[in-house]
């Protein structure tokens, strides 16, 4: 008798850790795919600078020379007496948003574009007269 519980309770030692060992592959299995799903789609970019700066949701200022050619055209375009330009670009709902922020009438306003030139919207800014 004492020879079949010593079985039982050894074919159930070994399930557990059969079933443990089990576990801790897929775990890591589930951790190994989570990483290459996140760097899949941070793409190349991911590991430079400016694409860092372009997967966060904060802006950053941006120099004229830096802003494409159609941005540039469509705000002078639609804003000619423009004075005191400020640029910068953020990531807004996972796309590039140029952002020009600018006198206009002794008031200050910011204008956002799309990296096309497309025109997104123009609100008054909260940072004061220009001069």
């Amino acid at each position: 008798m004492r020879g079949i519980n010593y079985h039982i309770i050894c074919c159930r030692n070994q399930f557990y850790n059969f079933k443990k060992h089990i576990m801790k592959k897929l775990i890591l299995a589930a951790m190994m795919l989570g990483s290459v799903s996140y760097f899949a789609y941070a793409g190349k970019s991911f590991f430079s600078p400016a694409g860092y700066a372009a997967l966060r949701d904060d802006s950053r200022h941006i120099a004229a020379s830096q802003v494409p050619i159609a941005v540039r055209n469509s705000f002078r375009e639609m804003f000619p007496n423009a004075r005191n330009v400020e640029w910068s670009v953020e990531r807004e709902d996972g796309r590039r948003e140029f952002e020009a922020e600018f006198t206009r009438n002794g008031k200050r306003f910011k204008a956002y574009f799309l990296t096309d030139g497309t025109f997104v919207k123009v609100e008054r800014s909260n940072s004061g007269s220009g001069s």
